[in-house]
């Protein structure tokens, strides 16, 4: 069998480059791109040992993981040790990850005839039993492993930062308590209109249970439950009156709109060690889910947890 070996030295580079860039990808380094090549080609360099027969010495695990180190001393260079073992950890997991992608694949895509014992490809071309995926395999499983990848990322680190911004919310509306999970949203900036109060939004279902019967009726009708606000007023107990408003707001898909808000009696919210307690806020009903996977009920407006007071206590009364 002719084995080229120009060509197996800049696949394999070419594999140690997209490895290393992932790598990077992943642990947030920055792309030197002349040493990620370099690297590469140091990392290829080993491959030459395998057809010498006289350095059989470097087939060890230990000479393995050492070019490992090197390569990323190479790509990356000094690093905190700590830092360095986060890199090694991720490069050997992206390497599995794609090994075992391209492996699957193959097995995958191979016939009954290639097939040994449901393990092993059989070849007759003089290479013997084992594992030999095409450069077409290795292309396509390579491309497939990195979409996966990098939407697997972005799924994991999603839900991590939303939840650096969510904070426990403590709703009292007519001595009532709802308890919920709310988004602090710093682009929230919605106001009452003449006392300037912020607007928190919260999910209508969720305290849909204190309101009045006309309320009641009128979130039942979902998405369009604010759109005709003819006779509200006159429809709610004299008692509820004065805690009701309506907030003008633009949005994007329907322009200028109007919300109805509650005057709670005092909402409460615990974020990350501290407490936050205040009256001057407005809750603002919103008809529908605010998050399509349920992991927040509320919208918390920044004005609520904003202090100029630098240091954080762990409570903080705003009276009012």
């Amino acid at each position: 069998m002719i084995v080229y070996l120009d060509i197996i030295l800049l696949l394999n580079m070419a594999i140690d480059t997209l490895l290393l860039w992932f790598t990077a990808y992943f642990r947030k380094e920055r792309v030197i791109w002349w040493r990620i090549l370099l690297a590469s080609l140091f990392g290829s360099v080993y491959l030459v040992f395998f057809f010498l027969p006289s350095f059989a010495s470097m087939y060890q695990w230990t000479v393995k993981l050492l070019f490992s180190v090197l390569m990323l001393w190479i790509a990356f260079g000094n690093r905190r040790l700590r830092a360095f073992l986060q890199n090694l950890a991720i490069f050997y997991f992206v390497a599995f990850i794609f090994g075992g992608g391209v492996f699957g694949l193959q097995y995958f895509l191979a016939s009954h005839n290639e097939i040994l014992n449901g393990l092993v490809s059989l070849h007759s071309d003089g290479f013997g039993i084992g594992f030999k995926p095409t450069l077409g395999v290795l292309a396509v499983g390579f491309s497939l492993v990195c979409v996966l990848s990098r939407k697997s990322y972005h799924a994991v680190q999603e839900p991590r930062r939303i939840e650096a911004f969510l904070a426990e919310v403590t709703v009292t509306i007519a001595g009532e308590r709802v308890v919920c999970r709310g988004l602090v949203d710093t682009g929230n900036q919605l106001h009452e209109p003449i006392t300037r109060q912020p607007v928190m939004i919260v999910e209508s279902e969720l305290v849909a249970h204190i309101l009045p019967a006309s309320l009641r009726q009128r979130i039942a009708g979902g998405p369009t439950a604010w759109e005709n606000l003819d006779g509200l007023f006159e429809q709610v107990p004299a008692e509820w009156q004065p805690r009701l408003r309506l907030i003008p707001y633009r949005s994007v898909s329907r322009g200028m709109d109007v919300l109805l808000a509650v005057k709670p009696d005092e909402v409460i919210i615990v974020q990350n060690g501290a407490r936050y307690c205040t009256r001057k806020v407005l809750i603002g009903l919103n008809p529908i889910p605010l998050a399509a996977d349920g992991r927040y009920q509320a919208i918390v407006h920044p004005a609520i947890i904003q202090s100029d007071d630098q240091n954080l206590t762990p409570l903080r009364e705003q009276e009012g």
